[in-house]
């Protein structure tokens, strides 16, 4: 199982199936990436999808210490930077949308998400 490593060096368990343009799909909370499993196939024909285990679930490490969804966003990153992808599509559903609204650059005079 292919890893990636975070700024602060915690190991992320990410997959990657299908071709086409990157599709990166994000869970909600407590979950792994095994919650994409039943829609996932749906995705392929068209994507490469990309998930991962957010710190603290599935493979990935689990440090001790506050969990937040701007680190999430940060982990996301550290994946795509492993797979040498610049530029992705992303899916998030119900926290994986907030780690979401993250990577997405702020409008010019845009509050911040939450």
């Amino acid at each position: 199982m292919p890893f990636a490593t975070a700024v602060d060096g915690v190991k992320l368990s990410y997959q990657v199936r299908g071709g086409g343009q990157p599709l990166v799909l994000l869970q909600g909370q407590a979950n792994n990436h095994h919650w994409w499993d039943p829609v996932r196939a749906d995705f392929e024909e068209t994507f490469r999808t990309i998930t991962f285990d957010y710190r603290g679930t599935g493979d990935s490490d689990k440090p001790d210490e506050p969990y937040a969804t701007r680190g999430f966003a940060t982990d996301v990153l550290a994946v795509l930077d492993e797979l040498g992808v610049e530029r992705a599509h992303v899916y998030g559903t119900s926290m994986g949308g907030r780690v979401a609204q993250w990577l997405t650059p702020p409008s010019p005079g845009a509050d911040p998400p939450c």
